[in-house]
């Protein structure tokens, strides 16, 4: 028995160790959509008519946001030095990919880029930065080019007071009541030059529950216990 408990202790263990990536739910309303033609004219509308992001101000969104808490630090930029605080960037597209997935609910837009499309991610975190004039910023912007098209998706929290971080490390948690603005944003630009912004202030960010193990996980937790109940009965001394 204790070598079955401690099979199963280790499996709970290294899943635990595995459990680099969080997963947050989020909600916003849309309050600005922005159209632009060629980079030029920005105007404000109250309903997109640009393919691919046919969205309304005051449409709800929910989306999802994961965070791999160990993206490693940017090798290809950092921000300046500040005067006071901390401010890095964390980005490696290779390794890593902190997707940002939101749909609206009127619209049915879908912001996920398909799979296999590379998405350029990178995280920001500053603690009492300069920049920020002494507060604490997290950020996570996603970019990807698709067909000639353009898009990102950004998630912005911040505490005017710098109180919430300690350093400017990816933090492994995320409570939405310390912070005292958030926002998220979606872009597109078609291959012909015409470009829209939407954005809202978050509403909502709770952290996800965890994923439900596939059934193999099951199997193979089934299979190591069979085998070690097995061994132990194969052990026994012949009566």
């Amino acid at each position: 028995m204790k070598k079955l408990l401690g099979f199963f202790c280790g499996m709970a263990l290294l899943g635990a160790a595995e459990a680099k990536v969080v997963t947050y739910d989020f909600t916003i309303t849309v309050q600005h959509i922005a159209e632009m033609d060629h980079g030029v004219n920005p105007v404000y509308v109250q309903s997109s008519t640009r393919p691919g992001a046919l969205v309304s101000v005051g449409e709800q969104v929910h989306g999802t946001f994961s965070v791999n808490t160990e993206t490693p630090l940017s090798l290809v930029y950092q921000p300046p030095a500040q005067a006071n605080g901390t401010w890095l960037l964390y980005s490696d597209s290779v390794n890593y990919k902190n997707p940002i997935d939101a749909v609206f609910q009127n619209s049915g837009l879908h912001t996920t880029v398909p799979a296999g499309v590379k998405v350029n991610s990178t995280v920001q975190v500053a603690d009492n930065a300069t920049t920020f004039n002494n507060g604490d910023v997290f950020s996570l912007i996603n970019s990807a080019s698709y067909k000639g098209e353009i898009y990102t998706n950004n998630i912005l929290l911040g505490d005017s007071t710098g109180a919430v971080f300690n350093s400017a490390a990816i933090p492994g948690a995320l409570n939405f009541s310390q912070f005292d603005y958030g926002s998220y944003g979606f872009s597109r630009m078609s291959v012909d030059g015409l470009w829209v912004e939407v954005d809202g202030d978050i509403t909502s960010v709770t952290l996800a529950p965890p994923p439900v193990p596939e059934p193999s996980t099951y199997l193979m937790l089934g299979a190591g216990a069979l085998l070690l109940a097995w061994r132990r009965k194969a052990s026994r001394p012949a009566k």
